[in-house]
């Protein structure tokens, strides 16, 4: 009886650029060096042209949808051509090598979003911090509200993550820095004012028991 062979092993087509390099590998002694700088050479050459498209066609086709300069799409012009990058270097990683460089990548991205999330809120109060000393919407020693709101009190610190204020009956509360960019705030300058950046180079102490709510004329600039 006749029997038939299960073990045959099946026949996979090869890529157009695997039997080149194959081809060129087999030419002769400098063959295997040649076709690993033919690789190299098509890893540079589809980079190039991608980055090109990205930079020049994509760019101006979609400032055209959207309706924008092509100025105001820079960061997506850059994220892109970042992303070309990383993925030619991981192309030609994991071809001369047995590093897998895109599951390196991929692995750190989510390490890296994992604890942008969980640290999320510590890192919104400190970025509010800085744009806070840039900005500088009030100066420790300034009186602040929060319209509808009841709160009310004198800045008396401000920190990485908070602004103290002292109320009217000698509370101390902690406002949050995000707050700032989130709620109307209404301000009254005093004549007690101090730079945001000397208070977080010293504590502020002084000028500080003065009664609120007293007419003062404004700090002199």
């Amino acid at each position: 009886m006749a029997t038939t062979d299960l073990q045959a092993p099946l026949s996979v087509p090869r890529g157009m650029v695997n039997r080149l390099l194959d081809s060129i590998a087999e030419s002769g002694p400098w063959g295997p060096l040649l076709s690993e700088l033919t690789f190299l050479a098509l890893v540079l050459f589809v980079s190039a042209i991608a980055w090109w498209i990205a930079g020049g066609p994509v760019m101006r086709a979609l400032a055209r949808w959207v309706g924008a300069p092509q100025e105001s799409l820079r960061p997506i012009r850059t994220g892109v051509r970042v992303l070309l990058v990383l993925v030619a270097l991981g192309t030609a990683v994991s071809h001369f090598t047995a590093l897998d460089l895109f599951t390196i990548i991929a692995g750190t991205f989510a390490l890296v979003a994992t604890g942008f999330v969980a640290l999320w809120s510590t890192l919104s109060n400190i970025l509010c911090t800085v744009l806070i000393l840039v900005t500088r919407p009030f100066r420790v020693g300034d009186e602040i509200s929060f319209p509808p709101d009841a709160l009310e009190g004198q800045v008396i610190d401000l920190s990485f993550f908070f602004t103290t204020l002292k109320t009217h009956d000698g509370r101390f509360v902690n406002v949050p820095n995000t707050t700032f960019f989130q709620r109307i705030m209404v301000r009254r300058q005093t004549n007690v004012g101090r730079d945001l950046g000397e208070q977080l180079a010293q504590p502020y102490a002084a000028d500080l028991d003065a009664p609120m709510g007293a007419p003062t004329p404004p700090a002199k600039t």
